[in-house]
């Protein structure tokens, strides 16, 4: 799951940041990588400032002061809520273009854009650089030094200066990689005007990346958040508009581009009136000693999302329509991602500042994350393969049938690996165990690689599915060891299977009840998990304590 800076393509592609075990940003992955690289940014503060509530904060201001320990719980809460909603909301208006993409260029359109996007990941993951999670946690961290606030100018200049000389580069090789494709035959005009409109895309996306970096780095998610929804809202429109008027792949990645710039423009205003102007710093040698940190952190993407994405391109064997049927089940799958991605861009900052912590509150806060992702995990993974075929056949039509709906149904089992997944990554981030977690990448990676190529061109999209789940249990098994040496893993074993009764439970009754009315199994379902997690000991009385404080308290007026 990997949280990624916040970028706009069209098609809202894994994450959430972010894809990465889901957690996408925009992306675990799509920086901290928001919900997903293709996760966008968002709108312009009010004198007041982001949240509309406030006095606008300034850095070196009691903003930078340790918030309180007694509303860590009410700040998480509403730096989930915000980026969650948001993100929520922007992934219903790409669904709304999906469903108008699906239906008017068909199977055979929609897998030329998916290769199109994967592409565009790739390059923007080389072109972030790990820049994005490195930020987040240089800043949350500073935030308590006398300095802080000049450090965080300094960090930012140079972050952003790396980043538009990497954009400017993955721009070009795009380009001349969509160049060789059409003069060969190999790719279509089309495909290749689509390729190069979103490489230049990436230049104001390096900006709107680092101002999301920033909001992320003070908690103050309110305002990326509302930017996501108006980016997703004009990309929804724009791009609607441009795929009934006929201009196919070709106006979508151009009205991804506007909507680059857009909020661009709108980033770069809102940090300067927030915090401060941003600046460019262009690198030297000073500024070389950053790639210490951030390749790791840029390698633990790439590798993610190759063993992630690798399938779209090798399925491409099977034809333009499988591509498109099984990249439309991963629509479904991103917007999941909301759910994770948001959770644990709340809580990176907080893990960062808790990492070097003597009283174990780091363990203690991924324990409960843990808990909460796989109480939520595995409910979902059961209702839609229980729901795959209409879901699929109202959203993307008869064409999309059965191969959509069969891929939804195996591709969901990943979800509750993924995000155990994309949570203990974030930790042992916040711990500086990144360069740890590029062999575990590297090891997944090359064990997804090599079962594509194996098993796909027998058995097509099926395998794809299968060889995703299994990467996560792969990836999982070194994770387990480095996360070991530092947090007892019985507790976490206990932490992840507390709510595993409930579940079981959850799926019994949709079994159980579906012959006699299948709506009313859904239903009844949900209405029963939450009181079965909570008299099922899935909730303990530490968890209640802590969620009745965060019902009960009156929002605080330091940090969001």
């Amino acid at each position: 799951m990997h949280l990624k800076p916040r970028q706009t393509a069209i098609e809202f592609v894994r994450h959430d940041a972010p894809k990465r075990s889901v957690f996408q940003s925009g992306a675990m992955g799509q920086g901290i990588m928001t919900a997903n690289q293709s996760d966008a940014p968002d709108n312009i503060p009010a004198e007041s400032g982001p949240t509309g509530d406030e006095p606008t904060p300034h850095v070196g201001t009691e903003r930078d002061a340790p918030p309180a320990t007694g509303n860590t719980a009410r700040r998480i809460l509403k730096n989930t809520a915000s980026p969650f909603v948001a993100s929520l909301g922007a992934r219903v208006l790409s669904w709304g273009l999906a469903i108008v993409m699906a239906r008017t260029i068909g199977p055979g359109g929609t897998g030329d854009y998916a290769i199109a996007v994967n592409l565009w990941l790739y390059a923007s993951i080389i072109a972030d650089f790990g820049l994005g999670t490195w930020l987040t946690r240089e800043i949350a961290r500073a935030r308590n030094l006398s300095d802080g606030s000049a450090h965080a100018r300094t960090v930012v200049a140079s972050t952003l200066g790396i980043r538009l000389v990497l954009s400017a580069v993955a721009a070009v090789l795009m380009g001349l990689l969509a160049t060789a494709g059409a003069s060969t035959g190999r790719l279509s005009a089309d495909l290749a005007w689509t390729i190069v409109l979103l490489a230049i895309g990436l230049i104001p996306g390096a900006v709107s990346a680092s101002g999301s970096a920033v909001f992320n780095a003070y908690e103050r998610m309110a305002f990326p958040s509302a930017m996501q929804l108006v980016s997703g809202g004009l990309s929804t429109v724009a791009g609607v508009i441009a795929i009934l008027a006929g201009h196919g792949t070709i106006g979508l990645a151009a009205v991804s581009l506007l909507t680059n710039m857009v909020s661009a423009m709108i980033f770069a205003v809102a940090v300067r009136r927030t915090f401060f102007p941003l600046a460019v710093i262009w690198p030297d040698r000073t500024t070389r000693s950053l790639a210490t940190d951030t390749v790791p952190l840029m390698l633990n993407n790439l590798l993610n999302n190759v063993f992630f994405r690798i399938d779209v391109q090798i399925l491409g064997s099977w034809g333009r329509a499988t591509v498109g049927q099984y990249a439309s089940a991963y629509k479904i799958i991103d917007g999941v991602g909301a759910v994770p991605s948001s959770f644990v861009l709340a809580l990176f900052p907080i893990l960062s500042r808790r990492a070097g912590d003597a009283d174990g509150a780091l363990a203690r806060i991924y324990r409960l994350a843990l808990t909460i992702l796989v109480a939520i995990a595995i409910p979902v993974a059961t209702l839609l393969t229980w729901t795959a075929y209409p879901i699929s056949r109202l959203l993307w039509g008869e064409t999309f049938l059965p191969e959509s709906a069969r891929a939804l149904q195996i591709l969901i089992w990943f979800l509750p690996l993924s995000f155990i997944n994309g949570l203990t990554q974030y930790v042992l981030i916040a711990l500086g165990l990144q360069s740890r977690i590029t062999v575990a990448f590297a090891i997944a990676a090359a064990f997804n690689l090599s079962a594509n190529l194996i098993l796909i061109p027998s058995f097509g999209y099926r395998a794809a599915a299968v060889v995703t789940i299994a990467t996560e249990a792969v990836l999982l098994a070194p994770f387990v060891r480095v996360i070991g040496s530092r947090i007892p893993l019985n507790t976490l074993a206990v932490a992840i299977l507390r709510p595993v009764p409930a579940a079981i439970l959850f799926a019994g009754i949709i079994v159980a009840v579906t012959p006699l009315t299948d709506w009313g199994a859904g239903i009844l379902a949900c209405a029963v998990y939450p009181l079965a997690l909570w008299f099922g000991g899935a909730i303990t009385p530490d968890d209640r304590q802590l969620l009745l404080t965060v019902v009960r308290q009156t929002p605080s007026t330091g940090a969001s």
